[in-house]
């Protein structure tokens, strides 16, 4: 898929159905002046408003990608763990709810690309090997994954962009990987520099022990990650209100895991 985005533009993934922190990371994107935003995937899944982020998204986003949450949605949850499984199944069941915009929001699912390119950069929500549900890790080096990287590497020019594990990290060819604390939230990326793999973080479930959503904005050859607070106590009431969604899906939020 190719669709020309301006030379400013914001990146979101891991959406994950909580609106209150996409409402904010949304009006923080719109205080930096940025009209374009792509979703790397997982709009829904995990939180307890699918239905209203979707509106939200299809709405406001340029391109949304495929993530493995939307994908289960979809196709049936495979390997996924019960707490997850179950929040795919009581989702599917929520977006289809007979509102009038069901069959609109059945067919936004359907119609996510796996994969988008442009310019050099290369935007996936898991990697271009397996686009919805292969994970890039930090863990990866520490094993000795070199293949993986090789392989990885090979597929973009420039940049690729990913999310899918909720942890915010660039990671150049020389497989040294960056938190976005230790780059001071800000790289520029300069044409004599070796490619990169840069993971945006998540706005609906942070997992790097912030609470905080996070997402990138990309102008020009910068990358500045954004970190945007945003009330978790609603969101984990609403959780604990529905009797299919587990529990610790708020206790996650609250801690940032």
């Amino acid at each position: 898929m190719s669709k020309a985005v301006s030379r400013r533009y914001a990146i979101i993934s891991d959406l994950h159905s909580n609106v209150e922190a996409l409402t904010n990371v949304f009006a923080d994107i719109k205080s930096q002046g940025v009209e374009d935003i792509i979703c790397l995937g997982d709009v829904v899944g995990y939180g307890p408003q699918p239905r209203e982020v979707m509106a939200m998204t299809m709405s406001t986003v340029r391109v949304s990608l495929m993530g493995n949450h939307d994908e289960a949605v979809l196709k049936g949850a495979k390997n996924f763990n019960a707490w997850a499984r179950e929040a795919i199944d009581w989702t599917r069941d929520e977006i289809q709810v007979q509102d009038g915009a069901e069959k609109e929001r059945w067919a936004y699912l359907k119609r996510m690309p796996m994969s988008f390119q442009t310019n050099g950069l290369y935007f996936v929500h898991g990697s271009p090997r397996q686009p919805t549900i292969e994970y890039i890790l930090r863990e990866d080096i520490y094993n000795g994954n070199y293949d993986k990287f090789d392989e990885i590497f090979e597929s973009f020019e420039k940049i690729l962009f990913v999310g899918h594990s909720h942890t915010p990290c660039v990671i150049n060819e020389d497989l040294d990987y960056v938190t976005p604390t230790e780059i001071e939230h800000n790289f520029t990326y300069t044409r004599d520099r070796k490619k990169l793999i840069v993971n945006v973080g998540s706005v609906g479930q942070p997992r790097d022990n912030d609470t905080r959503s996070c997402y990138v904005v990309v102008d020009d050859d910068k990358l500045t990650f954004r970190r945007v607070e945003y009330d978790v106590a609603p969101v984990v009431k609403k959780i604990k209100a529905i009797d299919r969604l587990s529990d610790n899906l708020g206790l996650r939020l609250k801690k940032g895991v």
